[in-house]
């Protein structure tokens, strides 16, 4: 029986002959015969005044995971990567607009997969999300846990983030640190001025290092404090992480976080107020001291240098 679609809400697929054409021809043509499909999910297109998102197909395999989107293209845009050669996974959650980004190596090329969704159905893409950083840590069939020192990690945060951190942290990891930080602005009046870093926190857990931050303000009239709507989360796996650098100046401090696979890397960049450097560089060498406790293989060595 073919399964209803919405056109408005993602929903989970048991098999890919219920997505629509042409993407259920493209992934059946990208599917090994043998290849178990753990998860997959279909986003319709949706359109509006200023912008256009393209149906999506996205299949999370034992090894892999590919991304089948544009159902008005045929052949639909292909997207593939195994988890050994994904760097990083983020998670956009805006008022109702949601957005999954998948990082990854192809060919010494570092590249993007992006699913935009509505955030009605952003449990699916949470569920996604962490099927891809699971594969990419190497484990499968993970248990929640729970973490008694949580409470005392994040007491004194504002509230929007200590929500955020128990909504997107691992629940089969224990969280090992937290830092946060204020925006930081810059102008030359009080009303005026332009968002230099949004505010944010680190969150270091047993396999992870995850950014939580606000979505950035671009105007430059400010009057009071500015309203948030969303979150913008970034799982970085302590596999990936090469080395890092921290460098400042007297208006910003920022954090490149050095990610590689065999086949190639990015540098993540993280902006945050020069006062924090010293903490900043404290949970960065503790993210490296936990990265060699997990058994992840050292590549490189950490790379802290302030300026």
């Amino acid at each position: 029986m073919k399964k209803f679609l919405s056109d408005r809400f993602a929903c989970r697929l048991s098999a890919v002959e219920e997505a629509p054409e042409p993407l259920r021809s493209a992934m059946v043509a990208a599917l090994n015969g043998d290849q178990q499909v753990r998860l997959l999910l279909f986003s319709p297109a949706s359109r509006t005044l200023d912008h256009c998102s393209p149906a999506t197909l996205l299949a999370v395999l034992d090894g892999e995971w590919l991304l089948a989107s544009g159902a008005e293209e045929i052949p639909p845009r292909l997207a593939r990567a195994a988890f050994v050669d994904t760097l990083l996974v983020e998670l956009t959650l805006i008022l109702l607009y949601g957005r999954l980004r998948l990082d990854y190596s192809l060919e010494g090329v570092t590249r993007s997969a992006m699913i935009e969704f509505n955030a009605v159905m952003e449990r699916l893409y949470r569920e996604a999300a962490r099927e891809v950083l699971d594969g990419m840590s190497g484990i499968r069939g993970t248990i929640p846990i729970e973490d008694g020192s949580l409470a005392g990690l994040v007491q004194g945060v504002p509230l929007r983030f200590w929500n955020a951190v128990h909504e997107f942290r691992p629940v089969s990891q224990r969280v090992l640190a937290t830092r946060h930080w204020p925006a930081v602005t810059g102008g030359a009046r009080r009303w005026f001025e332009r968002e230099l870093a949004s505010e944010a926190m680190l969150v270091l857990t047993e396999r992870e290092l995850i950014l939580i931050s606000d979505e950035k303000t671009w105007s430059w009239l400010r009057v009071g404090r500015p309203n948030k709507y969303g979150d913008v989360v970034t799982y970085c796996p302590l596999s990936r992480l090469e080395g890092y650098r921290v460098r400042a100046d007297d208006r910003l401090a920022r954090l490149e976080l050095e990610l590689c696979v065999a086949g190639g890397g990015e540098t993540v960049k993280v902006d945050f107020p020069p006062e924090q450097q010293r903490t900043i560089g404290d949970l960065m060498e503790q993210a490296m001291t936990q990265r060699l406790a997990a058994g992840f293989e050292e590549k490189a060595s950490t790379q802290n240098r302030s300026h």
